[in-house]
Formats: C-alpha cells, sequence, structure tokens
C-alpha cells in the first residue's frame, strides 16, 4: 500500500523569528495559501505568544508597523480559527497573567505614545486582538480594568479630527467592538465607565452607518444597567433619538428598530446617502436581497441584516469603474477587494465586480447625487498619490464615452454621452491599460436574461476581448491629437469622426466577437447543467440520508421521552410511598410517645403508693418496736426495784 503523503507544517517559530523586514511578506503567504492553517500550527501560534510579544515589541521601537501587523495578524488568525481554538488560545492568556500585561503596556505604547499611525493596520489589528481577548468570559472583567479607559479614550481621540475620522473606519469599529464585548454579560463593566457621552458624541460625528448602529447598541447594553446614562446625553443627542433609544426593546425586532433610528439620525445628512437595493451580487453569487446601502464621501457600506448585523464596506480608493445600467444596475468594477469578499472575487475577468440592483428611479437620483463627484475626487486623490510615488508628472485629462451596450445586438446607431474622466494606470500588472473610473450607461435588460452571467462591461480602455471595444494606442494617439487641436466650433465634427473611427473597429470585431461569445455561452452551459444535476443529486442523496437521520433522532428523543416519563412515573410513585411510610412512622412514634407518657404517670402512681404504704408500715414497726422497747425496760427497772427490796429487808436471825 502506497505511503500517503504527509503534510509539511509551518513551525512557527521560525516564522516569527523572520528579519522584520521579512515578516510581512511570509505571514501574507502564509495566510493566503491554498490550504489554511490547521490545528497543530494554530496551536503553535498561542503557544510562542510570549516570543510575538517580543517581536511586536521590537517592530515598535524601530516603527516598523508592517512587522507589527504581520505579528498580531498571527493571533486574529488563531483566534479566529474555530471556538476550541478560541478557549484555547484565552486559555493561554489566563494560565500566563503575564501575556495579558504585556499586551497591554504594547497597547499604551500605541495609543498614548503613538508609535504608530491612528488609523495604521497594525493599530487597527491591535485593537482586533484586544477585542477578541475582551470577549472571552475568563478574561472580561480584567480586560475591563485594564483596557477600558484606554478604549473610551482612544475613540475620543479618533474623532478630534472630524475630517479624518471621516475618511477612516476600520479603529472606531473596532473599538467599538471591543467595548460590547466588555459590558455584554458583565455588570462590573458596564458600571466601571462614569460617563458614556463620548459614544454620543461621536456617533453624531460620524458618517460610518455601522459604526453607529454599533454606537446605538453599546448604549442600549449599557443604559439598561444603569438609566441614567441616557439622562446625560440630553446635551448630545435630539430628544427624539433619546427617546427611540429609551424605549427599543430587547426583542426579535431589537436590530430592525436600531437601523431605523440611524436612519433617522441620518436623515437630512448631506454626506449620508441611502439608497435601497432590491439585491447585491458579487461575481456571480448572491450576497443578500432587499437592503440599505449608504454612500459616503469616501466609502459605502451595504447592509447584511439576519439575526446579527453585518456589512460590506468598499473604499472608493478600491474602485476601478462604474457602469451604470439603465435596468437600474451599478456594476463596480473593483481593483482591490475587501476582507469579506476576498472568497467571492479575483482578478479574473469578470470576477471582480460587485452589482448593486436599485429601482430606475433610484438610479435616477443616483445619477443626479454627489456620489459620482465624491468617487471621482477619491480616485484623483489616489492617483495623484499613485503619481507622487512612482515620481510620474500628472496624468492628461481625456473624455471618455459611456457606451450603450447590447449583448447580441449592433450598437452603429446607439447614442454615445461623454464625460470627463483623468487618465490613469490600471496597475502593475497592467502598465500598457488605461484606466480610471468610467460610468457607462446600459440598456434595460428584463430579469429573465442571462446578460448578467455572460457580459461583463468594464471600462473602455479595459477591455481587450476579441469583441470588445479596444482602443489601440494609434487610436488613443490620433484622439489626442484632435482634443489638443479641436475648437469649441470644430466639436461636433471631431466627435463624428471619433465615432466612426470606434464604429468602424467595432464592426469589424463585432461577429467574431458573437461567435467567440456563443461558443463560451455554449460550453459554459453545458458546465452549468451538469454542476446543476450534481448538485441536484446530491442534494437529494444528503436529503434523505439527513431525513433517516433525523427520524432516527427523533425516535430516539421519543424513546428518551418515554423513559424519562416512566423513571419520573415511578420516582413519583416512590416518593409517595416513602411519604405514607415516614406519615405511619410519625403516627406510631406519636403513639408510643402517648403510651410511654401513660405508663410513666401510672409508674409514678404506684410508685406513690408504695411509698406511702411503706411509710405506714415503717411507721407502725417503729411504734411496735418502741412499745416493745418501753415494756422491756418498764419489767426490768421492776425487777431492779425488788431486788434492791430484797437486799435492803433485815435478815431473820437479827430480828430474834
Amino acid at each position: 500500500m502506497p505511503r500517503q503523503p504527509t503534510k509539511n507544517r509551518i513551525a512557527m517559530h521560525d516564522v516569527i523569528g523572520q528579519p522584520l523586514t521579512a515578516l510581512p511578506d511570509t505571514v501574507d503567504a502564509i495566510l493566503r495559501r491554498p490550504e489554511p492553517l490547521d490545528e497543530v500550527e494554530v496551536q503553535g501560534i498561542f503557544h510562542e505568544s510570549s516570543y510575538i510579544l517580543l517581536r511586536a515589541e521590537e517592530a515598535l521601537s524601530v516603527k516598523d508597523g508592517q512587522a507589527f501587523c504581520a505579528l498580531f495578524k498571527l493571533f486574529s488568525e488563531g483566534f479566529a480559527h474555530s471556538d476550541a481554538l478560541f478557549e484555547e488560545g484565552i486559555k493561554t492568556f489566563v494560565l500566563h497573567g503575564a501575556l495579558l500585561e504585556t499586551v497591554h503596556s504594547i497597547f499604551r505604547v500605541v495609543v498614548e505614545q503613538r508609535r504608530l499611525p491612528l488609523h495604521s493596520s497594525g493599530t487597527t489589528e491591535l485593537i482586533q486582538v484586544v477585542s477578541s481577548l475582551c470577549d472571552s468570559e475568563a478574561l472580561k472583567d480584567k480586560c475591563g480594568d485594564l483596557f477600558m479607559s484606554d478604549l473610551a479614550h482612544l475613540l475620543a481621540r479618533v474623532y478630534e479630527d472630524k475630517d479624518e475620522a471621516k475618511r477612516h473606519f476600520h479603529v472606531q469599529r473596532a473599538v467599538t467592538t471591543a467595548l460590547i464585548n466588555l459590558v455584554k454579560g458583565s455588570k462590573q463593566n458596564k458600571l466601571r465607565l462614569g460617563s458614556w457621552k463620548f459614544v454620543a458624541n461621536c456617533c453624531m460625528a460620524s458618517v460610518d452607518v455601522f459604526f453607529q448602529l454599533q454606537c446605538a447598541e453599546l448604549l442600549f447594553r449599557v443604559s439598561r444597567q444603569r438609566r441614567s446614562v441616557l439622562m446625560e446625553l440630553e446635551d448630545s443627542l435630539p430628544q427624539d433619538i433619546l427617546k427611540k433609544l429609551s424605549a427599543l426593546p430587547n426583542d426579535s425586532t431589537l436590530l430592525r428598530r436600531m437601523i431605523d433610528l440611524i436612519q433617522d439620525l441620518n436623515s437630512g445628512n448631506p454626506e449620508v446617502l441611502q439608497f435601497f437595493l432590491k439585491q447585491v451580487d458579487a461575481a456571480d453569487s448572491m450576497l443578500t436581497e432587499s437592503t440599505e446601502a449608504y454612500f459616503t464621501p469616501h466609502y459605502f457600506t451595504v447592509m447584511v441584516t439576519s439575526s446579527n448585523a453585518d456589512n460590506i464596506t468598499i473604499p472608493y480608493k478600491f474602485i476601478r469603474s462604474v457602469t451604470l445600467g439603465k435596468d437600474g444596475r451599478i456594476i463596480i468594477k473593483l481593483e482591490d477587494f475587501p476582507v469579506k469578499l476576498e472568497a467571492l472575487l479575483s482578478h479574473t475577468p469578470g470576477m471582480d465586480t460587485v452589482t448593486l440592483h436599485l429601482t430606475v428611479d433610484r438610479l435616477r437620483a443616483f445619477k443626479q447625487s454627489a456620489i459620482r463627484g465624491w468617487i471621482v475626487s477619491e480616485l484623483t486623490v489616489k492617483k495623484s498619490n499613485t503619481s507622487q510615488q512612482s515620481e510620474q508628472p500628472p496624468a492628461q485629462t481625456i473624455p471618455l464615452t459611456s457606451v450603450n451596450h447590447h449583448s447580441c445586438h449592433s450598437i452603429s446607431g446607439s447614442k454615445r454621452q461623454t464625460l470627463d474622466i483623468s487618465r490613469e494606470r490600471a496597475d502593475d500588472r497592467q502598465p500598457d491599460l488605461l484606466t480610471d473610473v468610467a460610468i457607462l450607461e446600459l440598456p434595460s435588460v428584463s430579469h429573465g436574461d442571462t446578460l448578467h452571467k455572460k457580459a461583463r462591461f468594464e471600462p473602455l480602455a479595459n477591455l481587450k476581448t476579441p469583441g470588445s471595444f479596444d482602443l489601440e494606442k494609434p487610436i488613443l494617439d490620433m484622439i489626442d491629437n484632435i482634443s489638443e487641436s479641436a475648437s469649441s466650433e470644430e466639436a461636433r465634427a471631431i466627435f463624428a469622426q471619433l465615432n466612426r473611427l470606434i464604429e468602424a473597429k467595432m464592426e469589424v470585431s463585432h461577429g467574431e466577437a458573437l461567435s467567440l461569445l456563443n461558443k463560451q455561452m455554449s460550453f459554459i452551459q453545458t458546465k452549468v447543467d451538469i454542476a446543476r444535476r450534481r448538485a441536484s443529486e446530491s442534494r437529494n442523496t444528503w436529503q434523505q440520508n439527513m431525513a433517516a437521520g433525523v427520524e432516527k433522532l427523533e425516535q430516539f428523543i421519543n424513546d428518551t421521552q418515554n423513559m424519562a416519563v416512566d423513571g419520573v412515573f415511578k420516582l413519583n410513585e416512590d416518593l409517595r410511598q416513602v411519604k405514607q411510610s415516614n406519615q405511619a412512622l410519625n403516627e406510631r412514634i406519636v403513639f408510643i410517645e402517648f403510651e410511654l407518657q401513660r405508663t410513666l404517670e401510672e409508674s409514678r402512681a404506684v410508685e406513690l403508693t408504695e411509698v406511702h404504704e411503706l411509710q405506714d408500715m415503717c411507721k407502725r414497726d417503729i411504734e411496735h418496736q418502741e412499745f416493745e422497747l418501753d415494756q422491756q425496760m418498764i419489767n426490768k427497772q421492776s425487777s431492779a426495784i425488788s431486788l434492791m427490796s430484797y437486799f435492803h429487808e433485815p435478815p431473820l436471825c437479827d430480828s430474834a
């Protein structure tokens, strides 16, 4: 039998011992490999806790934020791996109290001495590890004593610069999560801070809807223990918000009511624009239905609400292009992916998009809102920073054309709208492509159409497939020359010439594109049918197995319940018999006590009678003895007198 291959496990001690400059890439490679860390490797992280903290202090001393972040990422990965390993990690910190003290000292160095930037990834990772420690029952009170006041001061410090706070969201969310973990299930921690006004102030200053939702949860939890907390917030929150906050119920409607409260709080705020979404897709996967999206000047948040609140937040700097469809879709192509979507998205063509489904009316409102300007402004700042880092001169601004794309029809007669967007490089992997945010308008597509899965709408300069509208370098140079030489009177003729050039290119490649598209779609449809059939068979088998298992479980539960009922009945019968026996025994004891009392009284009466008789008898005997003694004495006295009389008589001879 061939020997099974063994897994080459990662020695965490060797990883942590890497030079600080190599640590970020090493840890990133470990966490991004196809195979996740197994149980032994995660245990190795916790076994090396003291070494990790030692290297973290070393990274802080040289202000190496990337190495510091990588080290605490290991802790985060360990705590998030599974519930069992989370408890094992907490047990490590419980058994070795010095580890928690070391984390606290590192936290104070980062927060108070500001050895790392406030909104850096290293600060965020540190706070997330602290939040995990605060979520354990064994360490909750001790963490509250060590971290609670520091976390409160850190959150207040975040909003000292309100403009900077509006650009970021990770730190404040992590801090609030840690505070919620501390007060959850701990009366002592709820009373540890004298005032919670800083939470209300931060909530009012923020445009982050999810952070505001966290603040509402935090205040709700604290106010249930101490009702006076809400009275202290009268100067910080509007009265109607305070009334709704105090009226929040602790039932299944709590989350929905908190969301409604936050929506009322942001009503009329021009920096928080809310849009109802019919559906949200990531690549070809549906994320959620019937939810809300909130757009702010630097990022947008999609709420994913179920039993617990969750969200997907995408900064505008992650966006490569935005395409607007006339059917209400907003197709967002991403250059970087949020952590929560990394498993669904990839840089494979067509797999890097997030699609928001709006109604047509709301899409019209989206077009008229300030969101376009926010996205363009954010990408302009990103482009400027990239240009400064690469020491390249600023790129030239050129007009891009919005295209009405039909999946299976010629578009030679469609109208085009122009939008001035800055030219910039796509990324390091595609140095020759022209990319920026291109906001395109697409025709309506019925819900039954497969266009959503068949076609990927990319910015004009990114399309490189045979049937796409590719602007090659000679055409781009021609457009540049025309744009530079054009006057206001010649603009119409210039763009007409530009349209003819583009249409000529499209007509040549359109047939090839349709042929290739049909072939690929046939292949994809075949694969989809096979996958659906296999999935259906697997699902049916699983359902049958689960039904059999559930039936056995129900039978076992019924048998157990019957046994329990019989046992309870027998126990009740035994208890009844014992109770009856106890009652009879008590009655017998009472009867015996009564008999003993009666016998004792009779015995005492007999004893008294006998004592009296004995006394009488003794008295009679004494009197009789006295009488006899008196008689004897009398008799003896009479004899003595007679004798004396005899001796006192004169003799007969003398008388003669």
